[in-house]
């Protein structure tokens, strides 16, 4: 989809001397400013969203970018009533054809930077609750760049500064009890999530959950509307089978990526109460059983990903000792429906 305004020049309009000041003010000419930071850049669209529950603003002059915030954040509704995140999102004319290179993102105290390159950047604000970004005209027809790298990273910077903690584990709940899954990439928490999924359980997320700041019960949300696998997964879900195998927003692994909406046999929920936590062991050579986990180290897992916002740190941590207090486990497992079957047992007796 092409936007019916104008991209905005990288520079507009030179610095005016005294001279033109002197001669556009004798002939009664309006004076025009420069802008050659686009500092008053005006930005028409607007749309508000929800990712994770909480308000979003996006103020753009590409229509592309709300098509593209949309793919991203249409499913979600309001769960929060906080002050509304905003994005001002300005595209210059322009660019590379190229996709741009994965950002570095650096953060200190409440800011956060993205840098992908001179026209592809962003700057976070999360005291402010803003982030300012600029795009150049030609990064949009990268739409998987701009939403994976640009917007939802962006996002996911307050949701982790200001209103929650990042937790990288999956969730799944059972009567109304949810358990993270937890552990390193390629661990098996995709895998195990959607497998609990097909036998009855509430699908919550696949790899990215976030634990509310504030609350008592430690309140997890996520985004069910998609579940995100790595090709050899195919060999344990016919289903997945000739599905296509993407670069993950067109630079990233591979992985195949499937919307949740259309099956109509899983149930899915954007968030849960969650009551254990459970670090996924999947090496083979080893039997089926679960044991406890220590909570140091657990502890540090999950910490070890806080951005450490003062003022904000202090409630993180507080949550994730309640979150530890309800039981951390280790499922050590080579068979899905042996583990499957475990967690419902843990559910049900508590151990």
């Amino acid at each position: 989809m092409e936007s019916t305004l104008p991209a905005l020049a990288v520079q507009t309009l030179d610095i005016l001397t005294v001279e033109q000041i002197k001669a556009a003010y004798a002939r009664r000419e309006p004076i025009t400013y420069a802008d050659p930071m686009l500092a008053r850049t005006e930005l028409p669209l607007q749309q508000t969203f929800y990712p994770y529950g909480f308000p979003l603003q996006v103020f753009t002059n590409s229509e592309e970018v709300l098509v593209a915030a949309k793919e991203s954040w249409q499913g979600f509704r309001q769960l929060f009533e906080t002050e509304p995140i905003r994005f001002h999102v300005g595209v210059t004319e322009g660019g590379s054809a190229e996709c741009p290179p994965a950002p570095t993102s650096r953060v200190r105290e409440h800011l956060c930077s993205h840098v992908a390159n001179a026209e592809n950047f962003g700057v976070s604000d999360a005291a402010r609750f803003f982030s300012v970004i600029w795009l150049a005209q030609s990064t949009l027809v990268h739409r998987s760049y701009v939403r994976y790298f640009i917007l939802e990273s962006a996002a996911m910077f307050h949701l982790a500064a200001r209103h929650s903690i990042g937790i990288h584990a999956a969730c799944v709940e059972l009567e109304g009890n949810g358990i993270l899954f937890c552990g390193d990439s390629g661990a098996g928490k995709s895998t195990l999530a959607y497998a609990c999924a097909r036998a009855g359980w509430t699908y919550v997320t696949d790899d990215a959950s976030f634990l509310v700041n504030g609350r008592d019960d430690s309140l997890v949300v996520g985004n069910c509307r998609q579940v995100r696998f790595r090709p050899s997964a195919e060999d344990l879900f016919p289903e997945l089978r000739g599905l296509p195998i993407l670069q993950r927003a067109e630079i990233g692994k591979p992985s195949i990526e499937w919307n949740t909406a259309p099956l109509a046999r899983v149930a899915t929920s954007f968030s849960s109460r969650i009551k254990h936590i459970v670090f996924l062991d999947r090496r083979g050579g080893r039997r089926n059983e679960m044991v406890p986990f220590p909570a140091e180290v657990a502890r540090a897992y999950i910490l070890q990903r806080g951005i450490g916002v003062p003022g904000i740190a202090a409630m993180q941590t507080a949550g994730v000792e309640r979150l530890l207090d309800r039981g951390v486990f280790e499922l050590k497992y080579t068979d899905l429906d042996w583990a499957i079957d475990r967690l419902a047992q843990l559910v049900k007796e508590g151990r």
